[in-house]
């Protein structure tokens, strides 16, 4: 596993003659399945209290709660055009994801085995467990105090367990036999770590939790991406499929090339339009 690493990276200048704001973004956006790939890890789990927010700074100085980072932002004014603004955010925020969908938990596997009671009748790998399994599972349970048992020590079916560390081991608690292979089968159903919790009663029986929110029903906007700054050359432009970024320099090449109206020729009008009023003036 791979430590989650995302810092702000200006970007350069897109070749084309227009580009929406994305290219401005200073932080990789991730999704589940991309964050996965990247580090080896699984993201947080969606918290519906804030808003989705698919990129992240580590960067950010968590070591105080009241710690804030400033970026800027492209968003529409009370006109509705589009201007740079500034926000502040708190760093614990700044420096985390809040992706959509649901946690994938790491399948649990259970080994095969070449144990056999008498030798020649196999047993199911689902009720093998290592003793310090077995030992942290009494832990987990409250129940520390009880001892753990080899089934496969009984003198009338016994076990082979050949070169298997793992053995069928199982305790005693309120008149009835818990192993400790199935228990531990039962809490990773739904994959390692997968949450839920122990009803130690009468019985002992593992709880998932209910299913968590996935997020894939929100409709709020997600959290803003900060953006670089414009270049010289650059200006928010409407079109209509929306708000993008024009090259000016590209706009005023191809007006030259194609003998339209260009912004030099709007100056240059206005230039004999000042000299004509003033000839007007004094005549």
């Amino acid at each position: 596993m791979t430590i989650p690493h995302s810092v702000a990276v200006v970007p350069g200048q897109p070749k084309q003659d227009s580009y929406g704001f994305s290219e401005l973004a200073l932080f990789k956006t991730f999704t589940r399945d991309s964050f996965r790939t990247a580090f080896g890890a699984e993201a947080p789990p969606y918290d519906p209290s804030r808003l989705i927010k698919a990129w992240f700074d580590s960067s950010a100085d968590t070591s105080d709660p009241s710690n804030v980072v400033l970026y800027k932002i492209l968003a529409p004014d009370a006109k509705g055009q589009w201007v740079f603004r500034q926000v502040v955010m708190p760093a614990r925020e700044a420096s985390s994801l809040n992706l959509p969908g649901s946690v994938v938990y790491p399948p649990y596997v259970i080994a095969p085995t070449t144990a056999a009671r008498a030798v020649t009748s196999g047993i199911w790998p689902v009720t093998l467990s290592l003793k310090s399994d077995g030992l942290a599972l009494l832990e987990e349970l409250g129940l520390s105090e009880l001892e753990l048992f080899d089934e496969g020590q009984g003198s009338v079916f016994p076990i082979v367990y050949r070169d298997d560390p793992r053995r069928v081991w199982y305790f005693e608690y309120k008149g009835s036999v818990h192993g400790v292979g199935g228990l531990l089968s039962a809490k990773n159903a739904r994959g390692i770590g997968a949450p839920g919790h122990w009803s130690v009663g009468d019985s002992i029986e593992w709880i998932p939790d209910p299913p968590a929110p996935t997020g894939l029903t929100d409709v709020r906007p997600p959290r803003e991406m900060p953006v670089r700054d414009l270049l010289p050359n650059e200006k928010i432009a409407m079109t209509l499929m929306g708000p993008v970024i024009v090259r000016t320099d590209r706009q005023q090449a191809q007006a030259e090339t194609s003998g339209q109206f260009t912004e030099m020729d709007r100056l240059t009008l206005k230039e004999i339009q000042r000299l004509v009023q003033q000839l007007s003036q004094k005549s």
